[in-house]
């Protein structure tokens, strides 16, 4: 369990570190603001070391997962962000790709339950 905890926590971070940097979450990316790609309009796979063949879903901007997102969006990056919501904690979000309050409210839940944000 502790394997899958951690690579779920490695998941996390970096889609949470994607979707918050432009949602006002109050999450801060390592990333300089020079490498900021823009608004994540679609998603891109990573497959995770260590986890077999575990491939996560990350939102992306042409590939490029140093992308913002925010309440009211509406891709397939936000799409990628619900399907890991509702895979790796739980939650029963309707995967239309719109940000909404239900998406929001679960990443908080996500966020807390790996202390970020």
């Amino acid at each position: 369990m502790y394997k899958l905890r951690a690579l779920r926590t490695r998941v996390w971070i970096s889609a949470a570190a994607v979707a918050l940097s432009g949602a006002g979450l109050g999450l801060a990316t390592a990333t300089p603001a020079s490498a900021y790609a823009g608004y994540c309009n679609g998603q891109a796979s990573k497959a995770m070391s260590g986890a077999g063949h575990f491939v996560a879903k990350l939102p992306a901007y042409n590939g490029n997962i140093d992308c913002q997102m925010y309440k009211g969006a509406n891709s397939s990056g936000v799409k990628a962000l619900q399907i890991t919501l509702n895979k790796c904690y739980g939650r029963s979000l309707d995967e239309d790709g719109i940000f909404g309050s239900n998406t929001k409210t679960a990443l908080m839940y996500a966020q807390g339950q790996e202390k970020i944000g």
